[in-house]
């Protein structure tokens, strides 16, 4: 049977004639840096895939250091303590910002952001959450409740009560907004990815970081997707000049081998976890081979300087974006981010679609901003080369000439 039959009979319908839209038919079937290879053995540089690869694909100390602990233990009986998972709570802990020194260790950016959720209703004793708009924090229900997304959150209602949605650019406006309503927790990404890839300014920062204090409310900050040197300095919020009291891990931090994510707290936030160690658990969460490849995707962090590497090859595709704006403006009107995550702002929503059908008949995986369907996510691996970059500004003025024709 048919690849795509499969995926169409036993997993959705719908994926799988997209596939076929987008003429990706071709199973990928290995990885190697920024490269994938499928099936027939075409290659394609990834420049998107949701910002798990960081490190690139099958980075050889995380993929050695899992192989290790799989001869060894693979699975944890959550009876007796384990040392894998603690060192990789301890090493997280030190990679944080000062006075982050609790960590839960889970699988899926959902899974830390649920956890986030309790953990705040849990030490403030209230209901209210706050996000920012443009926000994207995950499609597990209580995620979803701060998931600024009418195309996600339609007809599955009702989500959590009392959720304050707060404007994005006007730090005066968010600030007094926490103020009025002093929900349990505020939920921000330091640099927005699915809604369209926007920095937070260092006075919202500041902002929000006043406003909490003021109110009680825990600060607390997503770096699922922006986080451990991705935007140019190891934390994204590191910009922002204020600390957190909760910080959100994921995506990377398995080095692209592993799942895992985490919670990072500090110690006041962290109480009501800290007095119930079941009041939140995971069976597989921070298990042995997740713990491996953790501590295995700090010691490249640190070793490569992957913020400095990801500030160079973000500035150097960054150029290259913005000649793509300017050589073809009926396509494109802007980049934001920073460092390795940037997007790319089409003019109209029909041309993220057919960039990324012609980019993928020129060799590029692209991914789109699940929530601003008009600007294409760019999250390359901070390790991608001058010659790869060269091959990308090639490509994608290829694509976009595909595109221009396709639309005309």
């Amino acid at each position: 049977m048919d690849l795509l039959d499969l995926v169409r009979d036993h997993q959705s319908t719908g994926r799988a004639l997209l596939f076929r839209l987008m003429g990706a038919t071709d199973p990928e079937v290995s990885g190697d840096g920024s490269w994938v290879t499928t099936g027939s053995g075409a290659r394609y540089l990834d420049l998107g895939s949701f910002s798990v690869f960081l490190l690139g694909h099958g980075r050889a100390e995380v993929v050695e250091a899992v192989t290790r602990q799989s001869t060894r233990l693979s699975g944890a009986t959550r009876t007796l303590p384990n040392a894998e998972n603690a060192r990789a709570a301890a090493d997280l802990a030190t990679s944080a910002p000062s006075g982050l020194d609790k960590v839960m260790l889970l699988n899926s950016g959902a899974e830390a952001v649920e956890a986030a959720i309790k953990l705040a209703r849990a030490r403030t004793g209230r209901v209210p959450l706050a996000h920012l708009a443009g926000s994207f924090h995950g499609k597990t229900v209580g995620a979803l409740s701060l998931t600024d997304a009418t195309l996600f959150r339609d007809g599955l209602g009702p989500l959590l009560p009392e959720v304050v949605r707060l404007p994005r650019d006007d730090a005066h406006g968010a600030a007094e907004m926490i103020r009025r309503h002093r929900p349990a927790a505020v939920f921000a990404e330091p640099v927005q990815g699915e809604g369209g890839v926007h920095p937070l300014a260092p006075e919202y920062g500041a902002a929000l970081r006043e406003a909490c204090s003021e109110a009680g409310s825990l600060l607390v900050f997503d770096e699922i997707q922006c986080g451990l040197g991705r935007c140019g300095s190891f934390w994204a919020h590191d910009d922002l000049g204020v600390r957190p009291d909760v910080l959100l891990s994921g995506k990377a931090l398995g080095g692209g081998v592993i799942p895992v994510s985490a919670l990072i707290a500090t110690e006041d936030a962290f109480q009501p976890y800290d007095r119930d160690p079941l009041l939140h658990t995971s069976t597989f969460g921070g298990n042995p081979l997740a713990a491996a490849a953790l501590t295995a995707t700090l010691k490249v962090l640190a070793a490569e300087d992957v913020p400095g590497l990801a500030r160079t090859a973000g500035a150097r595709l960054e150029e290259i974006l913005a000649d793509l704006v300017s050589t073809w403006p009926r396509l494109f009107v802007k980049v934001t981010g920073r460092g390795a995550l940037l997007g790319l702002h089409g003019t109209q929503p029909d041309v993220a679609g057919e960039m990324m059908r012609a980019a993928l008949a020129e060799g590029l995986l692209l991914t789109p901003c699940l929530t601003a369907p008009s600007i294409l996510r760019f999250t390359p691996s901070a390790f991608i080369g001058a010659q790869e970059l060269a091959f990308v500004a090639a490509k994608l003025h290829a694509a976009a000439r595909r595109t221009q024709r396709e639309l005309d």
